[in-house]
C-alpha cells in the first residue's frame, strides 16, 4: 500500500492564504458596509493590536496567515509521521 504525504509547507502556505484570505474580505465588506461591526470587534478582541479599521484588518490578515500557515505545518509533519505503512 502506498501512504500519500503531506508538504507541509504547501498545507502551512495554503491554510495561511485562505485565513487571511477570509478575514480580508470578512473585513473589507464590514468596514465598507458597516455590517457585522460588533461581532468583528468582539472577534478582534482575542487579537493583539487589532482595531476595527483598514490598519485592524491589515493586522488580523498577518495573524492568521501566520496561524494558519503553522496549524497547517504542524498537521502536515504530525500526519507524515503517524501515517506510516504498516507491516502486514
Amino acid at each position: 500500500l502506498y501512504f500519500m504525504q503531506l508538504n507541509p509547507k504547501a498545507l502551512g502556505l495554503t491554510l495561511g492564504v485562505l485565513g487571511g484570505a477570509f478575514w480580508s474580505a470578512a473585513m473589507m465588506f464590514s468596514l465598507l458596509t458597516g455590517f457585522g461591526e460588533q461581532t468583528l470587534t468582539t472577534l478582534g478582541s482575542w487579537h493583539p493590536f487589532f482595531s476595527y479599521s483598514i490598519s485592524g484588518m491589515v493586522v488580523i490578515v498577518i495573524e492568521h496567515f501566520v496561524a494558519g500557515f503553522i496549524a497547517g505545518w504542524i498537521f502536515a509533519a504530525l500526519y507524515n509521521k503517524f501515517n506510516k505503512p504498516s507491516a502486514v
